[in-house]
């Protein structure tokens, strides 16, 4: 990593002034227009933290979940598909408040010092993102980190984040004795129907289950999983599944 070519990509995605940023347990949420230097200061934080745990994959989702669809979010996820470690909560909210390039540099190099990370060493990050339209422009920040920092990555595109869970997972668990699945979405809806199965106990559900989407990603990805479900175990009706029309996203949604 040279500091010409980090200084030359945080100023692509400079943060908004004055905005005070905090990481919370649904990561950096808000309207979608704030975020762009947010997703590319996590994208830094997420290598980071990819090598202080020795290389394990992190997975970074941007999704606003069920907020509407001007806003979006950034967070982050462990190795074991688990929520970002309680601490590296405030590394996050620090780095992602750095008022300019130069400082953001600084804070970045003291915070691999403080934590003993080597920066020279390899990091995997994994990474997915809802069907909001400012999705596009966020992936590309973070993957901006990414080359920043001689980070690898791979995009899983659209996805919903209980399968970038299960993905970040697998990657981390693949070839070994306590591997969790297929690194694929395929391997994730196997997973859910295997699982599904195992929970009837041989008995059928009787009726039909009806499921609104919100026009979000859940609408086609539940549909994708429905078919490797086995033929007759259940009735389940997807509605709301229209992803194609932002406006229509979470339309009239409760938050309760």
């Amino acid at each position: 990593m040279s500091d010409d070519q980090f200084l030359a990509a945080s100023a692509k995605h400079p943060i908004v002034p004055n905005h005070v940023y905090k990481y919370g347990t649904a990561g950096f949420r808000m309207k979608a227009d704030l975020l762009d230097g947010v997703s590319f200061r996590v994208g830094l934080l997420s290598g980071l933290r990819s090598r202080k745990l020795n290389g394990q994959a992190i997975g970074v989702m941007i999704t606003a979940s069920h907020n509407p669809a001007i806003d979006n979010g950034v967070k982050i996820v462990d190795p074991m598909g688990e929520m970002l470690e309680q601490e590296w909560e405030a590394f996050a909210t620090k780095l992602v408040n750095s008022p300019s390039d130069q400082e953001l540099l600084e804070n970045y190099k003291a915070l691999a010092s403080q934590l003993k990370i080597d920066l020279s060493a390899p990091g995997r990050v994994v990474y997915g993102r809802d069907t909001r339209p400012s999705g596009h422009s966020l992936v590309a920040a973070l993957a901006d980190a990414f080359e920043a920092t001689n980070t690898e990555y791979t995009d899983y595109k659209i996805l919903t984040t209980p399968q970038l869970h299960y993905l970040t997972r697998c990657v981390n668990t693949e070839g070994t004795p306590k591997a969790y699945g297929k690194v694929s979405e395929q391997g994730y809806y196997e997973k859910m129907a295997e699982a599904f199965t195992r929970a009837l106990r041989g008995r059928k559900p009787q009726g039909q289950l009806i499921v609104d989407c919100a026009n979000g990603v859940g609408g086609p990805k539940l549909s994708e999983c429905l078919k490797v479900f086995p033929e007759g175990n259940i009735d389940i009706k997807v509605v709301n599944d229209d992803v194609l029309r932002p406006e229509v996203l979470n339309l009239d949604v409760s938050q309760s």
